[in-house]
């Protein structure tokens, strides 16, 4: 098992597709960067005009932190394409050539599928966070951390409904922290449909497409159900807002994106156990029904 996990993991971090997708979101990044320094730099803030200094920090001017620049809008768009990249693309191509069968008969269907489960899950978190985090920090190295008011909320984005939003206006290197590990988790829980997907698609580029259009079914879904009626207690679950580290629509709950991560988790884990399974037991029938030589 061991040995299996770090054969996939190799191939999930060390090939030109991870860093492919690294770099795509790092360049997104940038875009979002100039834009936000250039905007921190000419505003009043620094003419001695301007007293509100407090609604100007690092804390809403990355791109996780701020959700109507050019850089953030595009990143939180295309980010399911950037993290499906990774493994989407090779294992619609190991089932393709025939390797995901040798694996099987090597490894074992539990040793693998858990394996490569692990990997997926992985890449996809980290080709999320790993470009959140660089901007992050090139960002810091412009904009002042300033711990934000409550009285600008208006200029943040996180309100008293916001999620986390009591760790925000108290320890906002945590409140960045704690957020980016759960853009991990879920953006690693939907890399791992692409497992999913790769049983049934046969094109390597529609598989990884398809966490994209997942994305996109709950963002309609989401304006369907929901409404701006005065009094309605409307929440967010379309990814492309609540992976943002501020509210640009309805507040984002915890246990909507835990739920929704477990959900695809177990989906993908039970149907490739009960197809895999089915697979390893046909290599076992046409091992045994093989004439001795």
């Amino acid at each position: 098992m061991k040995n299996v996990l770090q054969i996939e993991l190799n191939k999930a971090i060390k090939t030109r597709y991870f860093a492919i997708s690294i770099i795509i979101g790092t360049m997104i990044g940038i875009v979002g960067l100039v834009y936000n320094v250039n905007l921190v730099y000419n505003s009043q803030i620094y003419d001695g005009i301007n007293p509100c200094y407090e609604g100007f920090t690092l804390f809403n001017h990355w791109i996780g932190g701020e959700g109507f620049s050019l850089g953030s809008s595009l990143y939180f768009f295309v980010f399911p394409l950037l993290i499906a990249l990774p493994y989407g693309w090779s294992f619609c191509g190991e089932k393709n050539s025939g390797y995901m069968r040798q694996m099987l008969v090597r490894a074992g269907e539990k040793s693998y599928l858990t394996a490569k489960f692990l990997a997926t899950f992985i890449a996809g978190g980290l080709a999320m966070v790993v470009p959140l985090i660089i901007n992050f920090m090139l960002t810091a190295m412009f904009i002042p951390a300033i711990t934000p008011v409550p009285t600008y909320d208006t200029m943040y984005g996180v309100f008293g409904n916001s999620l986390f939003s009591s760790l925000y206006y108290t320890q906002p290197f945590a409140y960045v922290a704690v957020y980016m590990l759960v853009d991990f988790m879920f953006c690693g829980a939907l890399a791992c449909i692409t497992m999913l997907s790769a049983l049934f698609i046969k094109y390597k580029w529609v598989n990884c497409i398809f966490p994209f259009v997942v994305c996109m079914v709950l963002n309609v879904l989401n304006n369907m159900l929901f409404s701006n009626t005065p009094g309605a207690e409307n929440y967010q679950f379309s990814p492309f807002y609540f992976t943002k580290c501020v509210q640009t629509g309805y507040p984002a709950k915890l246990w909507i994106i835990v739920l929704m991560s477990m959900l695809m988790a177990a989906i993908t884990i039970a149907v490739n156990m009960v197809l895999m399974h089915k697979k390893d037991v046909m290599l076992s029938l046409i091992h045994i029904s093989e004439p001795t030589r």
